[in-house]
């Protein structure tokens, strides 16, 4: 998968680059067969396209000040603030046993370095903000271990079973009315769900909640958990959500990829690779259009559930070791994204994934 030099080091400096590349109009290639990935590419770019790109656009701190953190508390302060800003990290950035939170404020961009960009045991959470980027991060909360203060741990939780409860549990948490958020190139991880099986102990890894909206995840790994993104706090939680999730790399995760409610929700390219649960499930009326997916042993790649069901465009996926609920073959819905975008032929979904997804590949 080609990616030019101009559009790396644009990417660098502005992360606004979705033109570097030829894109596919989103109201081509919407046929219903499976195999028909004849008007795909396969040099999707490593810019910035879906739902981010709309409602004025997401460029994060662009046009503000290039600042680098290096403490916990030089990071809360630069991405707190109200002050425009470009954050690097370079290195591992640790609060102690206790984990830290940090919320995120309007226009900012959070860029790792290299490979060296690393929030142990820090969660974001990003609450009625907008145009904020955060690139390049990997971030668990695995070094979260004290369990004697009751602001970091409850032993008994919501349903009865310990949860961490810094930063809601979740690595990065998006709710209110937050909109234009891009997260590219991120990894993000806990623990590996058959050894530790406690299902609440984490939260998601992105939750996104209430009206928050125009929201792209793109060239993520998401890995080692039991959660990834829920779409709503409940069946109550019911908001024209307009989101994308494309390239990204999940493995050895349990469910919600994403357990999606309400609104609309464009899931393409990306690679399913040991899913022990339900991958994508649509609920409370919501239409996700997936298109030109692989899922690899995955329990059941896409349903529909909820008390009111939601439902799905399925396009161009393919699908193998299935062991739950069969691959739907028909499409329940339909929307056209109202953005252009680059798609990957299905076939080159694995290997390009594979190959761009996570930290270090920008």
């Amino acid at each position: 998968m080609k990616k030019t030099s101009i559009c790396m080091a644009v990417l660098a400096i502005v992360f606004s680059i979705a033109s570097c590349s030829k894109s596919l109009r989103s109201d081509e290639a919407v046929s219903e067969d499976p195999a028909d990935d004849r008007t795909a590419t396969t040099e999707a770019p490593f810019g910035i396209a879906g739902f981010a790109t709309q409602n004025g656009g997401t460029t994060g701190g662009q046009g503000g000040s290039t600042v680098t953190a290096t403490t916990y508390a030089q990071l809360k302060s630069y991405l707190e603030s109200s002050t425009t800003y470009i954050v690097r990290v370079d290195r591992r950035i640790y609060n102690g046993t206790k984990g830290g939170s940090i919320n995120v404020n309007s226009n900012k961009t959070l860029l790792g370095v290299g490979t060296a960009g690393f929030l142990d045991g820090i969660g974001l959470n990003i609450s009625s903000k907008r145009n904020i980027i955060i690139q390049n991060i990997k971030i668990t909360l695995t070094s979260i271990t004290d369990r004697s203060d009751p602001a970091v741990y409850d032993p008994d939780g919501d349903e009865g079973l310990p949860q961490i409860i810094v930063n809601g549990g979740d690595c990065i948490g998006i709710q209110g009315s937050s909109s234009n958020v891009w997260i590219d190139h991120c990894e993000l991880y806990n623990t590996d769900p058959t050894v530790q099986t406690n299902k609440d102990l984490y939260d998601g890894l992105i939750d996104i909640k209430h009206t928050s909206q125009y929201i792209t995840l793109s060239w993520n790994y998401f890995h080692d958990n039991h959660k990834t993104h829920l779409i709503g706090s409940s069946d109550s939680d019911i908001s024209d959500r307009k989101l994308t999730f494309h390239h990204n790399y999940y493995r050895n995760i349990q469910s919600r990829l994403p357990l999606n409610r309400g609104g609309v929700a464009h899931v393409y390219n990306n690679y399913y690779n040991v899913i022990r649960g339900s991958g994508i499930d649509s609920r409370m009326g919501a239409c996700v259009r997936v298109e030109n997916n692989v899922f690899e042993t995955v329990k059941s790649p896409v349903i529909a559930s909820g008390s009111t069901l939601g439902k799905y465009q399925v396009i161009g996926n393919t699908f193998s070791g299935i062991t739950g609920t069969a691959a739907p073959t028909t499409s329940t819905c339909t929307f056209t994204p109202p953005y252009s975008y680059s798609l990957d032929a299905a076939s080159a979904v694995k290997s390009g994934v594979m190959s761009g997804a996570g930290i270090g590949k920008i």
